[in-house]
């Protein structure tokens, strides 16, 4: 069972900085981390915090990629919401090329996930993002504060 220290952990990185979503005229699809607005752009917007084992993770659940592909003109794009007030933003594309069959996990809960753990580096303000079952399949992108976050949502 999860402890209580474990739980909070969770939801707190669940709810990080959520808001930024809404602020931008995105609305959550069910109680996902899926947000969308005018059916035209998805965004998986995953809160993250680091795990049981300190590492900064976050899985993406086929369900939720199901639900994109049911808008093929809609373009569809990644925000990493981390705990406390960093973020990560890049088109799904960019991460769809790690997540292979034999990459994927399936999870009594969520299904079939491909799961992920990210290297932050502050001083560099960049992220190295790889797949939990083949730490070669990595890429790195920025690391954002509030207002670049905001700024890259408004521009899509």
């Amino acid at each position: 069972m999860e402890s209580t220290y474990l739980q909070a952990r969770r939801n707190a990185s669940r709810k990080c900085n959520e808001d930024i979503l809404a602020s931008t005229s995105f609305i959550k699809v069910g109680n996902s981390s899926l947000y969308r607005k005018n059916d035209k752009v998805y965004v998986l917007s995953p809160g993250i915090g680091k795990g049981k084992h300190e590492k900064f993770w976050f899985d993406i659940r086929l369900a939720n990629l199901q639900k994109i592909a049911k808008a093929p003109e809609a373009s569809a794009w990644v925000l990493l919401r981390i705990v406390p007030n960093w973020f990560s933003f890049f088109s799904l594309g960019r991460i769809q090329v790690h997540m292979k069959n034999d990459t994927q996990d399936n999870r009594p809960h969520s299904g079939k996930v491909w799961g992920f753990y990210c290297e932050v580096f502050e001083r560099n303000s960049t992220i190295r993002i790889f797949s939990k079952n083949q730490e070669s399949a990595s890429f790195t992108t920025d690391l954002l504060d509030r207002v670049g976050a905001e700024a890259a949502l408004a521009r899509i």
